[in-house]
């Protein structure tokens, strides 16, 4: 069994940083309409609450402000797998 360390946290803090970054000055009421959420959730993603969120619904809301999210998956060299 692998030992890797789950990637989905670390993910999600990334995508969480992008969208603060985009919504930095927003108006909560626009952030709504604009993420197609409610002010609840619109609160937890700016006070940064991100294990209330899934990585689909964060991508979601990134492809909603125009970003493009890619996913890159490299293989590590067997020697590093330790």
């Amino acid at each position: 069994m692998s030992t890797a360390a789950d990637p989905i946290p670390a993910l999600k803090q990334q995508l969480g940083a992008e969208l603060a970054r985009a919504l930095a000055g927003w108006r909560a009421s626009d952030v709504c309409e604009l993420l197609r959420t409610d002010p609840a959730r619109v609160s937890n993603l700016r006070r940064g609450r991100l294990e209330r969120f899934s990585l689909e619904t964060l991508i979601r809301y990134c492809t909603r402000l125009g970003r493009r999210v890619d996913l890159a998956i490299t293989a590590r060299r067997f020697d590093e797998r330790r």
